[in-house]
Parts: C-alpha cells; sequence; structure tokens
C-alpha cells in the first residue's frame, strides 16, 4: 500500500517535459494475475495434500486510446484470459501419510476473450476506464453442466452483449520520456446466454464477475 500510495504522489508532482496537449495518441499493454486457494490440514504446518479450491489466472490487456478534450479519451481495449480452476469437498486424510483426500472434484482449464470501445476520464496521472465488449468468447472445461436448447454441452460460451462491462481505476508513473509504468484495478462483468449461437436450456443465463489487479506499460505519441 505504501509503494502504491508514492507511485500516486510521484505521479501527481511529476514534471513530464513534454506538453501533455501534444500527446494525443497512448498505448498501454500489460498483464493481469491473480491466484486462490483453500485447504484443510490435520495441523497447521502438517502434511499438504489435496486442495480443496485452487485457481490461478494469467490474463493480457491491451488499450490504445486518444485524447478528444480536456479530461476525456477514447479508444478500444482487448483482453485474454487463461487460467485453471478446481475446487472439491473435503473426505478424509490418507492414514498412510496424513494428506487431505477431496471428492466430488470440478474444474478445468478457461480461456476468454474480450474486444470492444473504451472511454477514459483522466486527471494529471489519475484515470478512470469504462468499457463493453462488443465481441467476446469463454471456453470453460468446468461448465460441462450447462446444456443447450438441443442437449449440448461442449462448445464455446457466447457473449451477451448487453453485459459485458468493464471498468477501471489507476494510476502512471513517467520513467523516461513518454515511457510509463501503469498500475490499474479492473472489474469485469458478463453474462453467457449459449453455446456457438444455441442458447441454453430454460432461457438461463451464466453469469461472471471479477476484479483484477494489472501491472504493465503505457507509450505516449
Amino acid at each position: 500500500m505504501k509503494t502504491l500510495l508514492f507511485l500516486i504522489g510521484s505521479g501527481l508532482s511529476a514534471d513530464f517535459g513534454v506538453a501533455q496537449d501534444s500527446l494525443r495518441w497512448r498505448i498501454e499493454g500489460g498483464l493481469t494475475f491473480s491466484h486462490f486457494q483453500q485447504q484443510v490440514k490435520s495441523e497447521i504446518g502438517g502434511e499438504r495434500g489435496e486442495r480443496l479450491v485452487n485457481e490461478t489466472e494469467v490474463g493480457f490487456l491491451a488499450t490504445g486510446t486518444y485524447h478528444v478534450w480536456e479530461f476525456f479519451h477514447v479508444g478500444v481495449f482487448l483482453q485474454f484470459d487463461r487460467g485453471n480452476r478446481l475446487a472439491a469437498r473435503f473426505s478424509h486424510f490418507d492414514p498412510a501419510t496424513g494428506r487431505t483426500v477431496t471428492k466430488d472434484k470440478v474444474g478445468g482449464d478457461y480461456d476468454e476473450f474480450w474486444l470492444g470501445p473504451l472511454a477514459r476520464a483522466q486527471w494529471r496521472n489519475l484515470f478512470g476506464e469504462a468499457g463493453w465488449a462488443i465481441a467476446g468468447f469463454r471456453n470453460d472445461d468446468a461448465r460441462n453442466d450447462l446444456r443447450t436448447t438441443s442437449g449440448d454441452t461442449t462448445g464455446t460460451l457466447s457473449l451477451l452483449p448487453s453485459v459485458a462491462l468493464f471498468a477501471s481505476l489507476g494510476t502512471s508513473v513517467d520513467i523516461v520520456d513518454k515511457l510509463g509504468l501503469v498500475i490499474r484495478l479492473e472489474y469485469r462483468l458478463r453474462y453467457y446466454e449459449g453455446r456457438e449461437g444455441r442458447e441454453f436450456a430454460n432461457g438461463l443465463k451464466h453469469g461472471t464477475q471479477n476484479i483484477t489487479p494489472f501491472v504493465g506499460l503505457s507509450w505516449q505519441f
């Protein structure tokens, strides 16, 4: 937290050296990462066995914006995520090793792609963004429980365009000349309505939301 406050303070007080009005275009790219675990042990520091929950996700986010007026920028964003998510219930401890044994395992690999327009409001080096994914898909091995009207349980999940929202808050700090370090916290909300154009049975919708940190670089010109 102290490091983040220092970066924000540095950004607000920075002498940019290049007139910001002359730098209309901005390109950013970087990585998102999240990891979450849950486990049961017979004692703290004991043998580690099968985890109850294990989720890891790595993503790439790129944005391109144009400074149109005062604090307002418009552009596009692209995001691709890939991860693995596993969940299970506790069963027992292995009598031979003392390690956790789980049951009812579900999960698997997934990947997701988003593309859409983006609006950005920026004051000095602080900014907020809002976007809307007009195109996207998700492959998710864990969601073979969602059937389409034709009975399919495999295939790419189809994004519901009316509810595919992106928002973020962040800051940037100049490194050298027009190159900067960017830190943001992004939020995404989306619903999927079927598989490859076929609606889910009974009209159900599959919703997902997440909050993810981002670290990357920016280039202005």
